[in-house]
C-alpha cells in the first residue's frame, strides 16, 4: 500500500497552489454563493442564464437568437433550452425581420414586460447580498476589476439603458459566471485533462492537511458537494494520488491524504495552474489584482 504524504505543513518537495490565493478558485466559490443567494430568492421560478436572456432581449429589441446567447455569454444549446422554456412560458415571442425574412428575431412579450419590473427589482436584491460583505468602495474596485477578467480586457461599450432590466456588464453575478467561463477554458488550455479544477483543489485541501482530513471536510474546503466529492475521490484513489486511513482517534472514521505517487505530478502540474491564474489576472495591474482577490474572498469566505 502506497504511504499517505508525510512531512510537515511546509514541506516544499511539491508547492500546492492555496486555495485562498486562486482566482479560480475564489470565482467558483463567489459563483456558489450567488446560486445560493439566487435559490433563496427565487426558489426554482427563474434561473439567472434565463434572466441574463431576458436582459440581452430586453435591452435590445430585434436580437436573433444567436446574438442573445452570446450578450447572455451562454453556449448554443443552452441558449435554445432557455428560449424554448422562455417562449413557452408566454415571456418570448418571434418576429420576422423587415428587413430579412428568413432572419427571427426574439422581443418580450406584454406579460413579461408586466412581470418584470418586480423580477428585475428581486435579481437587484440578489446582487446586494452578494456585495454585503463589501464596503462601497472595495465593491466599485472589484467590479471593475472583475469586468476586466470577464470580457478578458475588453469589456463592452454600455448600450442604451433599460432600467426594465439590469445591465449584464454590470451585474455582479453575471460577471462572475464569465469570469469563471474564462477560468475554465484557460485551465483546459494549460491544464489540458489530466486533471480538473476541483480535483486540484481537492489535493490542494490535503496537501494543506499533512495528518489527514475527513471526506466531508476536504470537500467543504475545496468547495465540492457530496456527491462530486465522492467521484473526485474515487478517481484520486484510483489513480492512486490519495489514500485511505483510519483516524487514530476514531477507528469508525477514514482520514484521506495525499500519497507518496503525487508528488512528481504536482511538481509538473502546479506550474500549470499558476499559469492559469496569471492568464485570469492578466488585464489587471498589481493593484487591481488585490481589488479583485481581496474582493472575492470576502464573498467566497463570507457566512
Amino acid at each position: 500500500m502506497t504511504n499517505l504524504r508525510p512531512g510537515p505543513a511546509g514541506a516544499t518537495s511539491a508547492p500546492m497552489l492555496s486555495l485562498s490565493e486562486a482566482s479560480g478558485h475564489l470565482i467558483r466559490r463567489s459563483q456558489q454563493r450567488h446560486t445560493l443567494l439566487w435559490s433563496q430568492e427565487f426558489h426554482g421560478d427563474l434561473t439567472g442564464p434565463q434572466y441574463a436572456v431576458i436582459c440581452a432581449i430586453g435591452a435590445d429589441d430585434g436580437l436573433d437568437q444567436r446574438a442573445v446567447g452570446e450578450r447572455a455569454s451562454l453556449d448554443k444549446s443552452s441558449t435554445a433550452d432557455i428560449v424554448a422554456r422562455l417562449d413557452g412560458q408566454g415571456w418570448l415571442r418571434w418576429t420576422r425581420d423587415p428587413d430579412d425574412a428568413r432572419r427571427k428575431t426574439l422581443r418580450l412579450t406584454p406579460l413579461a414586460r408586466t412581470a418584470l419590473a418586480d423580477v428585475t427589482r428581486r435579481v437587484a436584491l440578489v446582487q446586494q447580498r452578494l456585495l454585503e460583505p463589501l464596503s462601497a468602495a472595495d465593491a466599485e474596485a472589484m467590479l471593475a476589476a472583475l469586468r476586466l477578467v470577464a470580457y478578458e480586457g475588453d469589456p463592452p461599450v454600455p448600450g442604451r439603458a433599460d432600467a426594465s432590466v439590469l445591465t449584464l456588464g454590470n451585474t455582479p453575478g453575471h460577471l462572475i459566471r464569465r469570469a469563471q467561463q474564462v477560468h475554465t477554458i484557460t485551465w483546459g488550455e494549460e491544464v489540458g485533462r489530466t486533471m480538473t479544477a476541483p480535483q486540484y483543489a481537492v489535493l490542494s485541501a490535503l496537501w494543506a492537511h499533512p495528518d489527514g482530513i475527513d471526506q466531508g471536510t476536504a470537500a467543504e474546503l475545496a468547495s465540492v458537494d457530496k456527491s462530486s466529492m465522492a467521484d473526485i475521490v474515487r478517481r484520486l484513489v484510483t489513480r492512486g494520488w490519495v489514500g485511505r486511513t483510519r483516524d487514530p482517534a476514531d477507528a469508525r472514521r477514514r482520514l484521506l491524504g495525499l500519497t507518496d505517487t503525487v508528488r512528481a505530478e504536482l511538481t509538473e502540474l502546479t506550474p500549470a495552474v499558476r499559469r492559469v491564474q496569471e492568464r485570469v489576472l492578466a488585464p489587471l495591474d498589481a493593484q487591481q489584482r488585490s481589488a479583485l482577490l481581496d474582493g472575492l474572498r470576502a464573498l467566497a469566505y463570507s457566512e
